[in-house]
């Protein structure tokens, strides 16, 4: 089979409703016809979840050829991911499901015990995964993909945490564990056939050491070894770790480089005796890198799937001259994250778009219009781009000296690259002629002057906590672009990245920092991905870590912390108190705008203060409504 070119996009969770035969299939198919109509050469579907208790439905059938037909007709290939979860997650919210199988009596990274698989149900699986193949198959699909890393069922096969079985799916006398994989592919081979793509996804080193259970390198290898020489794999998609908390290692965000898993890639690729193509991991999100990959042999195909998730029209921009115009990857982790967090679909840090393709998508205004935006943060810039787009004639202003409002401080963060959010509105607005006006301060006499036909209100919010000795307190972003004292103490009441990435940023400068959270658990609406990964860095840089505390005083550089129940957890001198809490709404504006009767929209953190992805969001739908 032919690819029109080497970028792939993986397999991922991007839709629950996707899977649900009550549930609209269009939103999923447009998000995979939209990518294939951008340029890429080869598409992995949403995951389709093994079910070793029944039939698929009728519709499930009928989604996946109407699904194959729109993304072949874009002129890509369709492989469809089969996954079977075996031992990971719980069971708590659905009353619906029986206990979780696995290889051995043993327990789920996420605390439930589970069942053992007798033979006969092990049987059962097997035939679970020669039905789905079959389905994918017979709905015009190109082929299927075994998901065998992520600490999934097929990875617990080959691994010693989870399959210390004395019978023969368990470890020979010489440790072999293939039996269940081997039988699997051979499986799925015949039921495919040999004219469509049979697919593996592997782990490059499972981040577990031997002594935790798990393979080691060599184990891998002769493991994965044994799985190629069965001459039935024709693609290779790589990956790291064993799901769980090394999760975002397998995704990493923007702390990593681009690239960052491929020199696992490179070290097994020396090990293994093989000329099956391997897809290449893990943060590749611009072309410039992918092709670099491509040109050195680490990889023969590159998975540039969250690029995609951004920027569905990627390798056509590519092809058009017109790549400093792709939207980047930002490395934000907002589309796993939603899903992990228990959000029914995926989307992206700043493109409103996905999975709302039709519902958002742009179309030129009949009745153009003179727009005035009025701030140049995140709100305000997307709002103009959209604006813009649409053929309205936009102009827009900021007090400030740059744009971006309060997002640009991140670029002094871990989390710099969020930034480029802002870079990539502010240049499709300079692609448009629209020049962003910065130092303008918008008042009465220039909104009756101008008397714009729509005002847009992204003005954002200031500083003003409603704690006590609040006087004495800085923000986040003042203490970022500003000097703070040491002995510095980051109070968080919003449990987001915001405050996290502050505390990390002082305790780089050589800050020494205590970190105070009034939730359980630090920043636990930031994400699964980042909450796994943070304290990996934290426990090196910070003073100290306080959850479950309240900032009862402070007086006289002495902060008190106290529990909910009023007691005293500890006092503590401090320089500078850093405060993440709820902002206000800068909306002095508003009632001027009101008074002169112009129609308006209010967007952003001047709707309510909450995160980048909000004001995004907000702002195109704004944009989209005048």
């Amino acid at each position: 089979m032919e690819l029109r070119n080497r970028v792939v996009m993986t397999a991922a969770s991007i839709s629950e409703p996707w899977r649900n035969p009550l549930l609209p299939a269009e939103p999923y198919i447009e998000f995979a016809r939209r990518r294939a109509a951008g340029g890429l050469g080869l598409l992995i579907a949403h995951p389709l979840y093994i079910n070793p208790f029944g039939e698929y439905p009728a519709e499930i059938f009928d989604r996946h050829a109407r699904l194959a037909a729109a993304v072949h007709t874009e002129g890509a290939p369709l492989i469809v991911q089969l996954i079977h979860f075996g031992a990971t997650f719980r069971t708590d919210n659905d009353v619906c499901r029986p206990a979780l199988w696995g290889f051995d009596h043993t327990q789920t990274p996420e605390g439930e015990p589970v069942h053992k698989m007798t033979d006969e149900e092990i049987m059962q699986v097997l035939n679970a995964y020669r039905r789905a193949a079959r389905l994918v198959v017979d709905a015009g699909c190109d082929g299927a993909e075994i998901h065998g890393a992520h600490g999934y069922l097929v990875q617990q096969s080959l691994t010693p945490w989870n399959n210390s079985r004395d019978d023969e799916w368990g470890p020979t006398d010489t440790g072999d564990r293939t039996r269940f994989a081997r039988c699997l592919i051979e499986l799925l081979r015949t039921e495919i056939g040999p004219d469509r793509i049979l697919g593996y996804r592997t782990p490059t080193d499972d981040l577990r050491a031997a002594d935790d259970g798990g393979q080691g390198r060599q184990g891998l290898t002769t493991a994965l070894q044994s799985l190629l020489d069965t001459g039935d794999i024709d693609l290779l998609n790589t990956t790291v770790g064993y799901g769980g908390p090394s999760y975002d290692r397998a995704i990493p965000n923007y702390r990593q480089p681009e690239g960052a898993n491929i020199p696992y890639l490179r070290r097994l690729r020396e090990t293994l005796n093989t000329t099956v193509p391997m897809i290449g991991t893990g943060r590749i999100v611009s072309p410039g890198t992918a092709e670099a990959l491509l040109a050195r042999g680490d990889c023969e195909l590159v998975a540039m799937t969250r690029a995609h998730i951004a920027e569905p029209d990627l390798v056509r921009k590519l092809q058009t001259r017109q790549a400093h115009r792709i939207r980047p990857c930002v490395g934000a982790n907002v589309c796993v994250d939603r899903k992990l967090g228990g959000s029914p679909t995926t989307s992206c840090f700043h493109n409103p778009e996905v999975l709302r393709e039709e519902e958002l998508r742009v179309q030129p205004s009949t009745n153009h219009k003179r727009v005035l935006v009025v701030g140049a943060g995140p709100a305000g810039l997307k709002a103009a781009e959209v604006a813009v787009r649409r053929g309205h004639r936009v102009r827009i202003v900021d007090a400030g000296k740059r744009t971006g409002g309060r997002l640009r401080a991140v670029e002094l963060t871990a989390a710099a690259d969020l930034a480029s959010s802002l870079d990539y509105l502010v240049n499709e607005l300079a692609e448009a002629h629209v020049t962003v006006e910065l130092g303008v301060e918008v008042t009465d006499a220039m909104l009756t002057d101008l008397w714009p036909d729509h005002v847009i209100l992204a003005t954002g919010a200031t500083f003003a906590p409603d704690l006590v000795g609040a006087a004495h307190m800085i923000s986040t972003t003042a203490a970022l672009t500003g000097d703070v004292e040491d002995d510095v103490l980051v109070y968080d009441s919003l449990g987001t990245n915001e405050a996290a990435l502050v505390a990390e940023a002082l305790a780089v400068r050589g800050k020494r920092v205590t970190f105070v959270t009034c939730y359980e658990t630090v920043m636990p609406f930031g994400g699964m991905l980042h909450r796994f990964e943070a304290p990996r860095t934290w426990h090196r840089q910070l003073k100290r870590t306080i959850t479950q505390g309240i900032l009862g005083d402070l007086d006289h550089g002495v902060a008190t912390i106290v529990r909910p129940d009023g007691h005293t957890i500890t006092e503590l001198e401090v320089g500078s108190v850093v405060a993440a809490v709820p902002l206000r709404p800068a909306i002095g504006l508003l009632p001027v705008v009101r008074a002169l009767k112009i129609p308006h929209s209010v967007v952003g953190d001047a709707v309510a203060p909450r995160t980048a992805f909000d004001s995004f969001k907000e702002a195109h739908q704004a944009a989209m409504a005048i």
